[in-house]
């Protein structure tokens, strides 16, 4: 394989450490606007009733969204994905939402516009809202729809993005997609990820890896999972209970534009101890690498594949990659 400075495209372009930060905002500010059922409404007007099915029971399906700043102005990744995305995840839990794809794409870029957002995130939610106390909420419980904003700079912390974060393997277990439709971003899946989350924060770890009962890896709280063995690039598929990610797809693009060996199949806390880097993927997190896993030490930094994918993939959602504009919807 050529070197990554020859075999890569030219990212000249995309900010280094120290200009990459400071353009970004430090908190997570929640925007003044929400799209909320198919209305642009001020946020601090609006309120989830306290019977809710879905604030007892967790029925609710979400989707992440990143906004970038290019020179065309603020951009929403790969929307229509998200959106088409929500509503395969609100079918498997017999929610129908009362707004099309197209119309919930309009309907982020309409939420983007009217707050000015430009480095910010999305987070469109489906739920189904108040009525008997009852299991069945498809039968008398309306499904709402809103989509939220909110400031968003480097997810998992300042540092993370070049010098990588410190991870540790869960003593909880993903749950299998036989007991539940992994493939959903579903709201009341989420608790076995912050149990998780938590007892990473506890023992003084970024983030935490979750097992499968097989002893496989499934995903991070949040984010999916890959690895580099020998110039290698491995990740896991829905067959190890993953929700297979947006950022995840567009990494393995570039990958196979790029002729980079590619394995997908399950794999063991062993094959990542043994790997010679780790990184993982997601709206959110964007393509974050590795710097420890429970004491064991990886090599990051600009010289890795790991960065090599975390510049291809910054270079793309900022408007700098011509052959990846179609990931890009531009707000104006």
């Amino acid at each position: 394989m050529a070197s990554l400075d020859n075999e890569w495209p030219n990212f000249d372009g995309v900010p280094e450490e120290d200009a990459l930060i400071s353009a970004r905002p430090r908190g997570q500010k929640l925007a003044r606007y929400v799209w909320w059922d198919g209305e642009v409404r001020e946020a601090d007007s609006l309120n989830v009733h306290y019977y809710a099915n879905a604030l007892h029971y967790g029925t609710a399906v979400f989707e992440g969204i990143r906004c970038y700043p290019t020179e065309r102005g603020a951009a929403l990744v790969r929307v229509q994905d998200h959106v088409e995305r929500l509503i395969s995840s609100a079918r498997l839990y017999g929610m129908k939402l009362p707004f099309s794809a197209d119309e919930l794409a309009r309907g982020a870029l309409e939420v983007t516009r009217r707050n000015g957002m430009e480095n910010g995130y999305l987070r469109p939610l489906a739920y189904f809202g108040s009525g008997p106390i009852d299991l069945r909420p498809k039968k008398e419980c309306p499904v709402r729809v809103f989509i939220a904003v909110r400031e968003l700079g480097t997810f998992l912390g300042e540092d993370a993005l070049r010098n990588g974060i410190r991870v540790t393997i869960s003593s909880w277990r993903k749950f299998h997609h036989t007991m539940l439709p992994t493939m959903a971003k579903a709201s009341g899946h989420y608790a076995n990820s912050v149990l998780a989350a938590h007892e990473a924060m506890d023992r003084g770890y970024d983030d935490a890896i979750l097992l499968n009962q097989d002893g496989t890896v499934a995903s991070a709280t949040g984010q999916n999972v890959f690895f580099v063995k020998g110039g290698v690039l491995y990740t896991n598929d829905v067959g190890s209970s993953i929700v297979p990610g947006i950022t995840r797809d567009c990494i393995l693009n570039i990958a196979r534009e790029q002729q980079v060996p590619i394995e997908i199949r399950p794999f063991t806390r062993e094959d990542l101890l043994r790997a010679d880097e780790i990184f993982m993927t997601g709206t959110a997190a964007e393509v974050t690498p590795v710097r420890e896993l429970d004491g064991a030490e990886f090599v990051t930094g600009k010289s890795t594949l790991g960065a090599a994918f975390q510049r291809a993939y910054l270079r793309a959602v900022t408007g700098k990659d011509e052959k990846r504009l179609g990931w890009l919807t531009f707000v104006r």
